[in-house]
């Protein structure tokens, strides 16, 4: 599994408006289910916090990177934000989060997998703070794209 095969630029927001970590949640996950990743919003935030409980998802540099493991999704992928603010968010460095990867995987025994090459995929990314910056302060959802599929 690529990213280029997941990532959609159907579901990546530059300069989203989030006052809160639960108002950018929401959000995302209402353009997931518009584009067709999950069928019920309620139900995929509600497992959202349930994972929540588990760990930290801010991983630091900005970056928050929740996971939906959910009966509710439909389709995987990451749906990918940056916001017009930083927001509070629990994180490693105790600092605030301003771009957002929210895995949209099913919780079912085949998508475990998945959802561990996928991470370890961003995750790879997102350690080469250049890229970083690029994906942070894109001005579209292509660029957001195109940067995380360079190689």
């Amino acid at each position: 599994m690529e990213l280029k095969e997941i990532l959609d630029k159907n579901i990546i927001r530059v300069g989203l408006e989030a006052k809160s970590k639960d108002d950018a949640i929401k959000k995302m996950s209402a353009i997931l289910c518009g584009n067709g990743y999950i069928d019920d919003v309620d139900e995929f935030v509600q497992d959202i916090y349930l994972r929540e409980q588990e760990g930290v998802t801010g991983i630091g540099n900005g970056v928050a990177i929740p996971h939906g493991k959910s009966g509710s999704v439909t389709r995987i992928g990451i749906a990918i934000a940056t916001l017009k603010n930083d927001i509070e968010w629990e994180t490693l460095d105790d600092g605030k989060v301003n771009t957002i990867f929210l895995f949209c995987v099913s919780n079912d025994a085949n998508s475990a997998r998945d959802h561990l090459v996928l991470l370890s995929k961003v995750a790879a990314k997102l350690a080469d703070d250049d890229l970083l910056h690029r994906v942070s302060t894109a001005e579209t959802a292509e660029d957001i794209v195109r940067y995380l599929v360079e190689e």
